[in-house]
């Protein structure tokens, strides 16, 4: 705890940039730096070096560890340890005021939960509380990427689910049929989700594919201007309201639902199953989630937690059957991988 903390301060002062590479720096200039007392960065330094985060070199001065960058401010590695600590570890310590306010229940949704408490307004919206702070929404967002970037060792969601349908389905399709969507990503940030089922089925027009999530978001991906989604259509939505694309064949959402509560899920995925075609029993929804087992992995029990602050979950099968039947749907199939916490729940209209 007195490692996390001490971690936790120099990066908040940024000490670890100070820190110059291949050479030492003293105690007092790192203090000098931050117009601090030589004393108070001393005591918690001391704690680094005592962990072997830092490495002394001779009294008063250290340097790098083999580990110690992973914390500068532009390390992805050290900006998902701030948001775990701040989801996490600070929203675990405010759960003795979180239950005496409200009870021992799940919180539903983006407000009233332990992250929300932890920050003193309870009744503000999580994003409005990340969006209102410059520093925070940056490292939100870099410690989201590397999130997707460790997820990534499980592969996307084509190396779970086989997607090849699709292009089979394009292919076979008369002309009059090919203005229907194919993939609509729900959601989907700036579309690296899509960009990888594109790749993994080059016979899946990327012109048949949708790009869903909040304005902001589309415009931060059309000017990203990545070739290989040019021709895909982004379109801003929120996921709350009716879903303006009708019929489409697939709707994704990837690391969507685990953020709410079961009852905003219902009616997301409600918006989808209304949408589904009536007149092709192969449209799907997928969810592309981790899948908690039974008893709990290390892994499923820590980012549940997490959620739990943010006032969502990470679910099992029985949560999930619960969720997709509410919304007038069925789970047709569970696609895992060997050895991995994420799957593909495949849904169908009843």
């Amino acid at each position: 705890m007195g490692e996390i903390g001490a971690t936790y301060m120099f990066m908040q002062w940024k000490l670890f940039d100070k820190i110059p590479s291949g050479r030492s720096i003293s105690y007092k200039e790192l203090a000098a730096s931050i117009n601090g007392e030589e004393s108070v960065v001393a005591r918690i330094g001391g704690m680094l070096v005592a962990t072997g985060r830092l490495v002394q070199t001779s009294s008063g001065h250290v340097t790098h560890s083999a580990t110690s960058k992973m914390f500068t401010s532009e390390s992805p590695a050290g900006a998902l340890f701030l948001v775990m600590l701040e989801h996490g570890l600070r929203g675990y310590l405010h759960w003795p005021e979180y239950f005496a306010r409200y009870g021992v229940k799940e919180a539903t949704g983006p407000t009233n939960n332990p992250y929300t408490v932890s920050w003193g307004h309870p009744e503000t919206n999580m994003w409005e509380i990340i969006a209102a702070d410059e520093e925070k929404q940056r490292v939100f967002a870099a410690g989201m990427r590397t999130t997707d970037s460790i997820a990534g060792k499980y592969g996307g969601p084509a190396s779970i689910y086989n997607f090849a349908w699709l292009g089979d389905l394009a292919s076979a399709e008369v002309k009059h049929d090919k203005q229907r969507a194919l993939v609509v990503d729900v959601g989907g940030s700036h579309g690296a989700t899509l960009k990888h089922i594109l790749e993994a089925n080059p016979s899946l027009p990327a012109e048949r594919c949708v790009l869903q999530d909040r304005a902001e978001v589309i415009e931060e991906a059309i000017q990203r201007d990545d070739p290989a989604l040019r021709a895909v259509r982004r379109m801003p939505h929120d996921f709350n309201h009716e879903q303006p694309v009708k019929g489409a064949m697939v709707y994704l959402l990837r690391r969507v639902l685990h953020d709410y509560g079961d009852g905003i899920c219902i009616r997301v995925l409600a918006r989808l199953a209304e949408a589904l075609p009536r007149d092709d029993r192969r449209a799907r929804v997928l969810i592309m989630d981790q899948v908690v087992s039974d008893p709990p992995s290390p892994g499923n029990a820590a980012a549940d937690l997490v959620m739990f602050n943010i006032g969502g979950k990470e679910r099992t099968p029985g949560n999930f059957d619960y969720i997709v039947r509410e919304a007038g749907m069925r789970v047709v199939k569970i696609h895992r991988r060997a050895g991995t916490e994420v799957g593909v729940v495949e849904c169908a209209l009843l």
